[in-house]
Order: C-alpha cells, then structure tokens, then sequence
C-alpha cells in the first residue's frame, strides 16, 4: 500500500515533466497528504497551485479562507490571481500593489497582476504606467516581452478609446507588429480609434491572415482567434460606407455562434450598423435583435466577459436610437432619463432628449424654442447646448450660437468648461467672426487651468501658446514660453513645442534659448535644398514694391477719386445686336411705319388739310341737306338754315 506524506509529494514533483504536469495527480496527491499531516506548508501551496490551474477558483479561495491560511500566508501571486478570476478585481489590484510595493519574490508576476486587474476595472493610465516600468526591466520567463508588447498595446488601443489619446505617443508602426496576429491586431484597434480606416483595414487582413496560417491551432481554435478580428473588421467597413461588404464579412462570422457574450453583443450591434445603411433596413427587427443580445450579456455572472463602460455606453446610447426610430418615444424618455443617472458626462443623452422633443413636423423656429427650454431646465447639459448650437448655426446666427456656449459655460464646473472640444467650437465661433482677443482670453483661461492639473491637456496648451505669440507684447511671449517650456517637460521631444519656445524668448529673454533648444530646430538649409533661387526669379517671382522716395514721403498721400461709372443701359437682350439707324426718327417717319386706319391711309397718300393739293387729285363736294332747309347751292354758299322758336333743330 502506497503511503503519502511530504518527502512522497516532493518526489512525485520533481518527476512531473514542467511542460505538461498532471495537476489532478497532484491535486490527489496533496489532499492525501494533508489528511495526515494538518497544513504542511509545501503540500497546501502546492494543492493551492493546481487548484488555480484546474480552473477551480472557489475552492482556491477556501484555502485563504480557512484557519490555515497561515500557512499560504506568503502565496500573494496565487491570491491575487484568484481574486482576479473569481472578479474581484480591485482586491486583485490592491493585493498585487501592495505586495509589489513591499518587494515581494514574485514582485514582476505581481505587478503584471495588477496591470491586468487595473485594465479590466477600466483603469487604462495605471495599466499602461505599469507595463512601462515593467519594460524598463528585465523579463523572467519566456516570452514574457511580448506578452507584455501585446497588453501594453491593447491597453493603449483602450486609452484612444476611452478618451485618453494624449497619453498615447504617436509614431510608425515598428515592423514586428507585423509577425503576428495578435501585435497586428491591437495596431489596428488603435489605428480605428483613431480614425485612420484605411491603415486598420490593412492591419486587419494582416492580423486575419496570420492567424489562419498557425499549424499548431486546431480549425475551432482559429474560429474563435478570428472572431474579434472580424468583428473589428465589420465596424471598419460600417465606418467606411462599405455596408454591403460589412455584412459579408459579417455573415462570416456566425454571430449566434459566439460563445464570449460580450463579443457576440458588440458584433450584433456592429451588424445593425451596416444594415443601417441599407435601403430594406427594419428599425423594428433591429430593436428586437439588439435587446435580445443585451439580454444575455446581462446574465452573464462573469465581470470579465462584460463589455467596458466606454462600450456599454455607446451599446445602451444604440438602442435608444433604435427605440427612437422606431417611434417609441416614451422608451426614449425612459432610457434617456436612465442614461443620464449612469453616464452623467455623456453628451449623448442630452442629443436624444432633443431628437424626442423635436419630432414631427415642426418648423426650425418651433425646434430651437423647445430645445431652448429644455436648456433652462438643465443649463449643464452639453447635449442639448450643442444641439441648439447647431440649429442656431444652420441660420448663421453666429452670435446666438456663442452666447448659448457661454452660458453653458458659465453653468459648467471647470474641468467640463474647458474640454478640449468645447473650447475648440468655442475658438472656431470666434474666428468666424474675427474676435482674435475673445481667442486668445479663452485659451489663456483654459491652459491655465489645465496647467494645474495632475494630467495636462497638450492640445489645449498647444493653442494657448501659439494666440500668444501672435501678440507683440512683451508679456504675452513670456506667458507664450512658460507654456511651451511645460510642454517641452513633459516631452522633450516635442518639435512643435521646441520652436514655439524658442519664438517666444528669442525676442524677451535670449538667454533662456540654449544650444540644444536651435540644434533641435530644423536647419534652414534642409527647406532650400533642390530649390534654385535664381531659376524661380528668372520665371517671375514677384518683387518687392519699390520703397517711395524721401520727398515722397515727406509728401502726404493724395486720395485717389473714385471715378463713378454709368450704368449701362443697353437691354441685355441687345448685347451684340446692330441697333436700327432710324432709332431716332418719329415712329410715323421711319420706313417700316405702315399706318392704320382710314385718315392715316389717306395721309399717307397725300391728302392734307389746308395744304396744297396735287392736280391728280380729284376733289369732290358734297351738298348735304339739311332738315328743314331749302335746295343746294352752289360752290360757294351754304342752304340757311331757320331756327323755330322754342323748338330744336
């Protein structure tokens, strides 16, 4: 009869081949161990251990519950990790910190814990510190630096996702991202982010191609690597126009297939997308689809196999819309006032509480009133600001639009007031009416605030220092360089930053302007290099003016008189046509007068009055006779005539 006890444990240890150990074997191994010797250290740990990889996490966890706790008092990796899988994702991180902090044996593994517990509570900054400071050592398992290359990259593609592009670095894509499917894959994803469509795309294929191409992968295997890659790819194509090649793509997928909840609810909704985009699209079909899939995400136990906030965000933001095209609009009040509650900073909400409102046939008028009367309800929010800002610009009422921003602004705390979009529409609205000094006060506000902050807005600070320098006024530079000189400590390489520097104290203080502050400038040489002054003026620069004389400046400046032209009164129907000669003449005198009537024809024939007449005119008299006068007489008398009294003729 075989007998367990702790130097048995030790040898069936050392005889298990590392590259596939019989963790059951052990497991029973253990359990007979302690069940005579009461918790021997080495034989819990070891029973802790394959516990963990039987995907046993529950009983794991009992060990650190139990009295013998004790005795694994030092196994902080395996708690850690165990708290990470059962989704307990903050004890996850504050135990890996801390033990990390305490220089813990396994202080590497540790701190590779906490990156991966801090990237699933969506802490995408702390993930991202740490992956750096775990760069910078030295790896202590195989393949360590590029799992870390692929999380680090996956924790960035999440950071340009959730809003926090800044603390990403831009540069091109190191040529070993395009080894394998994973490294190709998370480029893409930040690629998308960042809206450069056309790269992602590549990428994608890239990444798809690569990952077929595994020998050591089964077909079911490669189905289920495929998966989010083609998801991706499907939103791409959405994103692109591209509908009906979205849903090829999609179609092979076999979305009801997917076993990850999560991934199966983000490529059913980027599926609704393209359909969207077609001509048969069912907004009704759509809802019905979209709530089903957000039906079995909701039940699933799993903290891990949930989509992060930034994506259920924009989940729950689609289904409202559906629900508003669909014409449910009490849905739509319901999910808004609920969005609301979950996403306070969402602008979002306050666009589909408008979209709500204005439905029907109103008139732009009728529109703006509602939506302005909702903002008196809620002066925060951003939505409906923005959306009356819109309508107000469609009318190009400039100035209604920037004093429905300044009062949002007003309303807004701080770090709201100066999002870098906001103060950009702000600035933009300025610029189209020519306030250079409205600018240039509202950037000086914004980057100062931003300059006290923990985390810096470059893009806000950027603006600020280039209105100054607009400004010749001594104070503006110097307030232009202390912002520059920020910039350049955050990042040394910054180029734009180095030349706004070097702008702004050339002329106030030179001193400040080191030798490595001109080296890092582009040389002037590089920009006329292949240019041939000589040729360009030959071929008809344009010169300067001439510099007036002395006596001429001495001279004042005559205005010029501006010389009045007349109006042309030349019909636009005449452009180009001879005018008649006898344009002048009476209408009777020209020769295409033909006269109407019987005077005119007899005028026109030379029969006059009082004038002389022709000889072959023949002239008749007629004697007329008149009611009670006597017979005709001759040529040159007349009948007389008797007038009867009190009678009529």
């Amino acid at each position: 009869m075989a007998t367990y006890t702790p130097a048995s444990l030790e040898t069936l240890l050392k005889n298990l081949a590392l590259s596939d150990p019989d963790h059951a074997l052990i497991l029973e191994h253990c359990n007979k161990v302690l069940s005579t010797t009461k918790a021997h250290p080495r034989a819990l740990h070891t029973k802790l251990v394959a516990l963990l990889n039987l995907d046993r996490y529950d009983e794991a966890w009992q060990i650190f519950d139990s009295p013998d706790a004790t005795a694994v008092v030092n196994a902080t990796l395996e708690k850690a990790y165990c708290l990470y899988k059962l989704g307990r994702l903050s004890e996850a991180q504050a135990v890996a910190k801390v033990a990390a902090d305490a220089d813990d044996r396994n202080g590497r593994g540790l701190r590779h814990m906490e990156a991966q517990a801090a990237y699933r509570l969506e802490d995408f900054p702390r993930a991202a510190e740490v992956y750096r400071q775990l760069a910078d050592g030295t790896s202590q398992v195989d393949n360590e630096d590029y799992d870390m290359s692929v999380n680090a990259a996956a924790t960035n593609a999440q950071l340009i996702w959730s809003g926090d592009a800044y603390l990403v670095p831009r540069g091109k894509l190191a040529k070993d991202v395009l080894n394998a499917f994973e490294t190709a894959f998370n480029a893409a994803c930040i690629c998308s982010a960042r809206g450069e469509l056309g790269q992602a795309l590549v990428l994608l294929k890239r990444s798809r191609d690569l990952c077929n191409a595994i020998e050591d992968l089964s077909d079911e295997e490669k189905k289920i690597e495929e998966a989010p890659i083609v998801a991706q790819e499907v939103y791409v194509l959405a994103q692109m126009g591209r509908a009906e090649d979205a849903l090829a793509r999609s179609a092979g997928l076999d979305i009801g297939s997917l076993t990850d909840a999560a991934l199966k609810l983000i490529a059913t909704n980027n599926e609704i997308s393209a359909i969207a985009r077609l001509a048969a699209y069912n907004p009704h079909v759509a809802l019905k689809t979209a709530v089903a899939a957000s039906t079995s995400v909701a039940g699933s136990s799993s903290a891990t196999a949930r989509p992060f906030s930034f994506q259920s965000r924009s989940l729950e933001r689609n289904t409202t819309i559906l629900n508003l095209e669909a014409g449910k609009l009490g849905a739509v009040k319901t999910a808004t006032a609920k969005h609301a509650k979950t996403y306070p900073e969402d602008p979002a909400n306050g666009v589909l509480r408008a979209a709500a409102v204005v439905t029907g046939n109103l008139t732009h008028k009728e529109a703006q009133n509602k939506i302005a009367k909702l903002l008196q309800t809620d002066p925060k929010d951003i939505g409906l600001a923005l959306t009356l800002t819109q309508l107000q610009m469609e009318r190009n009422n400039t100035t209604g639009a920037l004093s429905t921003l300044a009062t949002l602004s007003t309303a807004l705390d701080p770090p709201q007031r100066y999002q870098p979009g906001l103060v950009g529409l702000q600035v933009a609205l300025h610029q189209h009416l020519g306030q250079k000094g409205h600018i240039k006060n509202l950037l000086h506000h914004a980057s100062t605030f931003w300059k006290s902050t923990a985390a810096p807005n470059s893009t806000i600070l950027r603006a600020a220092g280039s209105a100054q320098l607009e400004s010749s006024e001594p104070q503006d530079l110097r307030d232009a360089g202390s912002l520059f000189e920020s910039l350049l400590a955050a990042d040394p390489s910054d180029a734009f930053a180095n030349c706004g520097f070097v702008a702004a104290y050339a002329t106030t203080d030179a001193a400040r302007v080191l030798p490595r502050h001109l080296d890092a400038l582009t040389p002037v040489d590089s920009f006329l290099n292949g240019i041939d002054v000589g040729a360009l003026e030959a071929a008809g620069v344009a010169q300067p003016s001439r510099k007036r004389a002395a006596q001429e400046e001495a001279r004042p400046k005559e205005k010029e008189k501006r010389v009045k032209r007349k109006k042309s009164r030349v019909l636009p129907e005449m452009v180009g046509k001879t005018p008649d000669p006898e344009r002048w003449l009476p209408v009777k005198d020209r020769s295409s007068y033909r006269p109407k009537g019987k005077k005119d024809k007899r005028k026109a024939a030379g029969a006059t009055q009082g004038g002389a007449v022709e000889e072959s005119v023949e002239v008749k008299t007629e004697v007329k006779k008149v009611v009670g006068g006597g017979g005709g007489g001759g040529p040159g008398g007349a009948a007389k005539k008797k007038k009867k009294k009190g009678g009529k003729w």
